[in-house]
């Protein structure tokens, strides 16, 4: 996470255990974009997204230019303040600059919705696995000098809790028949990742780190507990059964293997300070 100091000149508003905004805070940091992170809770962050320029959704950059309100649009923008040869998007419009663009276009709109609903799932029926996951996030940022939200407590989260999971519940079509479809679509992108791997390769296009790994990797944590994240899963037994054998069985597959290696080598590294390819 950059320097969260209230002298950074933009400002990231998140959900601080949000996959789209680890997929942009990745983005920022790689780029050592100065930022100061702004972290809310499910629902208690609509207002201030809409005080910084957004509409409903997490994560919204804001710059001096305005609010980016998107996850690729912010990438992008991060692309802008690295040297060209690592770029998240080749520069060149060719054959392997559309290749990495329709990745990343699928990954947004496959596997980011599907691993959110099968997480929520799991996680929604669960209030004392839901507070550990809300609490470790919240820990994390105050450890990166973000102050968490005045009135979080175990005291209170019992009062909010079943608020927020009623409103969640049919907003994000968390039941039984959405979690089997984002399952089969999970199923779909990992089947086509772990075939991309199987020759070998380092990166899912061309020989070197780019917006569709970044992408991929974000967006699936939440069911792989990469190490090396900056906002650390709850240890396994404080995790739902379910989602547990899950995590556990992805994470042996090469797609999981991949996600973990790319955390461990890209995570925490500048762009142009680690071999890209």
């Amino acid at each position: 996470m950059s320097d969260p100091g209230a002298g950074a000149p933009f400002r990231l508003v998140t959900i601080p255990f949000s996959h789209f905004c680890e997929k942009a805070r990745w983005a920022l940091d790689r780029a050592g974009v100065p930022y100061r992170e702004e972290a809310y809770l499910p629902l208690a962050h609509a207002f201030p997204v809409r005080r910084a320029g957004g509409r409903r959704a997490v994560p919204v950059f804001v710059s001096r230019a305005g609010a980016i309100c998107d996850s690729t649009d912010i990438l992008r923008y991060a692309d802008a303040c690295v040297p060209a040869e690592h770029a998240l998007f080749p520069g060149e419009p060719d054959a392997r600059r559309a290749e990495v663009e329709a990745l990343e276009a699928r990954f947004d709109r496959e596997l980011g919705p599907a691993i959110r609903r099968i997480a929520y799932f799991h996680l929604l029926p669960d209030e004392e696995a839901m507070f550990s996951v809300m609490r470790g996030s919240l820990r994390a940022m105050e450890g990166a000098g973000v102050a968490p939200p005045w009135w979080f407590g175990r005291g209170t989260f019992r009062a909010y809790f079943p608020v927020a999971r009623a409103i969640m519940r049919p907003m994000m079509r968390v039941d039984a028949a959405g979690a089997e479809r984002s399952m089969g679509k999970l199923r779909a992108v990992l089947d086509a990742v772990n075939e991309r791997l199987r020759d070998g390769r380092s990166y899912l296009v061309g020989g070197r780190f780019s917006a569709a790994d970044l992408t991929f990797a974000a967006l699936a944590a939440p069911l792989i507990a990469p190490e090396h994240h900056p906002v650390p899963f709850p240890p396994a037994g404080e995790l739902p059964a379910g989602l547990r054998e899950l995590i556990e069985a992805l994470r042996g597959e090469p797609a999981g293997a991949f996600v973990r290696r790319l955390y461990r080598d890209h995570r925490h590294q500048k762009a142009g300070l680690h071999a890209d390819g």
